[in-house]
């Protein structure tokens, strides 16, 4: 491997280490509350899709021992309760599949699991009191169930340990009290062991499948990171500028809100270039990166590195006096930071052109607006740059259909 990929995966591996999107170990979660919020909004339809396959294949599996123990009571004359478990087993299922429908939001489906799986629980255990024949099944049923709520349901891993702990708890003494001298004491023992090792598995497996979705997911943002930043000033690149244009006219499309955008060229940068070397010049091009995304602050607006010198800012939801508002406080903020520019004919002192064009409401392509802001940026900077000019985008006329 040579000398700069080496780096460069060095330098991968550091920013994935110091990133905000980082697991935590022992609670197998994202650190950052925005991004596990996003990562269980990703993760939602493909939790509920399998809280449902869930679901069905217990009622599926109710309903063929309900139909044993039918063919039973028709052909041997077993006792109608013997149908009582398996059929409350076959219909809660639906029930809950019902339920889990509804929920829009991954943590009122969570909150709703918790709920739904403490009454099955509690259903359970009655059934077994009021079946006392079925405790011979109590051990592999009590296994399965903590299988299920470490695996299989939709919650968070604490949430998860918490309901598991607790059933462990209750559900060895509700069985003991049941079986009382049926049952030899040994092999009570030998089912806590049982469900004390099922607690460990489940426990060691989920916290490693949660870990690994968030460090998948995590991964996913830190590469999206990557993609979308430019490497040289550390602000948004030409392809999230493009992304986020497209997403933000169309929403202020339908509010029929006005979108702005400022076309931003630092005057005479060749020269800047030139005279102080291509070390210097990109040190400028960092410095004007960092004052304009301090001046732009909004949490909807965009600094975006356009190419080259050129630097663009979107402003959704605001017109034509914001946006030339935000431009001067550029200017003068640029003013303010008196950076030298010894080959500029304009001054001793960096200056910007900046071309400010406003959409109200947009209308047409994305691109138009670009194409405007430009055609202001080119006016400003013949004029004798150091100069904003404003210009606002006539809507395109609605076609009229033919009667």
């Amino acid at each position: 491997m040579d000398a700069p990929a080496s780096t460069r995966i060095d330098e991968i591996a550091a920013a994935v280490a110091v990133s905000p999107v980082a697991v935590s170990r022992w609670t197998a979660r994202l650190i950052d509350p925005e991004h596990e919020r996003a990562f269980r909004l990703q993760r939602f339809p493909e939790d509920r899709r399998r809280l449902f396959i869930v679901m069905m294949l217990a009622s599926a599996t109710g309903a063929l021992i309900f139909l044993g123990r039918l063919y039973a009571h028709v052909m041997q004359g077993d006792p109608t309760e013997a149908l009582y478990p398996p059929l409350v087993s076959a219909v809660i299922p639906l029930i809950s599949i019902a339920i889990f429908h509804r929920m829009r939001t991954p943590a009122k489906l969570e909150i709703t699991v918790l709920c739904v799986c403490s009454c099955g629980i509690t259903i359970r255990l009655l059934m077994l009191t009021f079946q006392p024949g079925t405790l011979a099944m109590w051990l592999p049923l009590m296994v399965t169930i903590i299988f299920i709520i470490y695996l299989y349901l939709p919650v968070r891993f604490v949430l998860a340990v918490t309901l598991a702990s607790i059933f462990t708890i209750v559900a060895p003494v509700w069985w003991g009290l049941l079986a009382q001298t049926a049952v030899p004491g040994v092999e009570i023992y030998r089912g806590i062991l049982w469900m004390l090792l099922a607690n460990a598995l489940g426990l060691t497996a989920a916290n490693a499948l949660h870990r690994s979705q968030r460090s998948e997911f995590a991964q996913k943002l830190v590469l999206q990171r990557l993609l979308s930043t430019d490497a040289l000033t550390g602000i948004a690149n030409r392809r999230r500028f493009d992304e986020t244009l497209v997403r933000e006219w169309r929403r202020c499309q339908r509010n029929g809100m006005p979108l702005s955008l400022l076309m931003i060229d630092v005057d005479h940068f060749k020269a800047y270039n030139d005279y102080c070397g291509h070390p210097q010049g990109d040190a400028c091009l960092r410095e004007v990166a960092a004052l304009l995304t301090a001046t732009v602050r909004r949490p909807g607006d965009l600094v975006a590195r356009y190419g080259g010198e050129e630097f663009v800012c979107l402003l959704p939801d605001m017109g034509s006096a914001g946006a030339l508002a935000v431009a001067e406080k550029i200017a003068a903020a640029l003013r303010d930071a008196s950076i030298d520019h010894p080959r500029s004919p304009a001054g001793p002192r960096l200056t910007l052109s900046i071309g400010v064009a406003t959409a109200k409401p947009p209308s047409g392509a994305p691109d138009s607006v670009i194409a405007h802001a430009d055609k202001l940026l080119y006016a400003a900077k013949a004029a004798g740059r150091n100069q904003i000019k404003v210009g606002q985008q006539a809507p395109k006329p609605a076609i009229a259909r033919a009667a």
